[in-house]
């Protein structure tokens, strides 16, 4: 069954997810190009804080989000926020990186996300990808 909520209701977030999964196994959350549109670091931070909270240790976060590495494409996200449509934060890698504080991060780290696992990715140059992800295990 489909959730329809704001990333920001945690706790509806996590009763819906509880009916579904077992809160006393490790269990993933993904949230893939998702926090870029929190637009307030802090704000984005707490929210992943609320929900690895409730989530038992050995739990895994996947973070993947667009990076500010790219002036064209930082140009081209301003022009697109500035017409009103929904908001996209482009972070920078090391805040990317801020949202795993406290995991256990998963080899090769917060990298490129074509970067991450080189010998599977389709892209003939990962260069051209402007996002940045890891995976952190939940001690």
């Amino acid at each position: 069954m489909p959730l329809h909520a704001d990333l920001r209701e945690t706790d509806t977030i996590l009763t819906a997810a509880a009916r579904t999964l077992d809160f006393t196994r490790p269990v993933a959350l993904i949230l893939s190009g998702m926090l870029g549109h929190i637009t307030g670091y802090d704000e984005a931070r707490a929210i992943v804080g609320r929900l690895l909270a409730a989530l038992p240790a050995g739990s895994h976060l996947l973070v993947c989000g667009g990076t500010s590495t790219n002036e064209s494409l930082n140009e081209a996200q301003q022009q697109h926020n500035d017409r009103g449509a929904v908001q996209y934060q482009l972070r920078t890698p090391e805040e990317i990186a801020g949202f795993f504080d406290g995991l256990e991060l998963v080899e090769p780290g917060v990298v490129s996300c074509p970067l991450w696992r080189p010998e599977t990715t389709p892209f003939s140059d990962p260069r051209g990808v402007d996002a940045y992800g890891g995976i952190g295990r939940k001690p």
